[in-house]
């Protein structure tokens, strides 16, 4: 994404006519989809349309990674993630790298199908974001709650799981900062993620646990 997508605002002219001061920036994407494979398809069909099921699925997970644990945008809808202009940089960054890797493995109109769109509202639609912000760090933090209480109750979990239950606290504890001003938003969110971090000290104790009792049992 090479063109400059940061607006530069007069926020008193803004004000005047009833628009919030701050822009918010949307990224939008439209990743290709796995195709079916055809009864009558031949093996070199075959074989060509796994392969491209499967970059497509890798895109869209590295995707959904980045936007998640790098940019840390808000998820608005399906294909439609928020954020605010402290972000935009690092999005911009990690889309272009998508975009590139995407173009080398042969697929076309990338330019097209990630994009950041700059959004002007009033200050009732940047409440709305704000809301919408609360809602997805809520969820977050409580789908690593439920990862953590699986682990604990089926007696295991990888290093890769609980690095993403970190990262996900890391994440929402900065976040909530944006939201500090909304003490109705924020209150819960600081009781949501306090509990997280509770968990995260309670798998990490019953994972050593079960380490020593692994290293017991193999000593026997």
């Amino acid at each position: 994404m090479s063109e400059k997508v940061e607006l530069i605002l007069d926020r008193p002219q803004l004000s005047a006519m009833g628009i919030h001061g701050e822009a918010l920036y949307t990224i939008e994407y439209d990743l290709p989809s796995e195709n079916k494979i055809s009864k009558n398809a031949t093996e070199y069909e075959r074989k060509e349309t796994t392969a491209r099921n499967k970059l497509a699925r890798e895109f869209r997970n590295k995707l959904i990674h980045a936007l998640r644990f790098r940019i840390k945008a808000s998820k608005h809808l399906e294909s439609s993630w928020i954020i605010n202009k402290d972000r935009l940089e690092i999005a911009v960054t990690e889309l272009e790298k998508l975009k590139t890797d995407m173009h080398s493995k042969g697929f076309i109109n990338v330019d097209k199908r990630l994009r950041i769109i700059p959004i002007l509202t009033t200050d009732a639609g940047f409440e709305h974001y704000e809301d919408l912000k609360s809602q997805f760090l809520l969820h977050f933090a409580m789908e690593h709650i439920r990862y953590i209480d699986k682990g604990i109750n089926d007696q295991r979990m990888s290093p890769a799981t609980l690095w993403r239950c970190k990262k996900s606290y890391s994440i929402i504890e900065e976040l909530k900062e944006e939201l500090k001003q909304r003490p109705d938003l924020y209150e819960e969110i600081v009781d949501t993620v306090a509990l997280l971090s509770d968990k995260i000290s309670i798998i990490e104790e019953h994972m050593r646990k079960w380490k020593a009792e692994r290293e017991a049992e193999k000593a026997k």
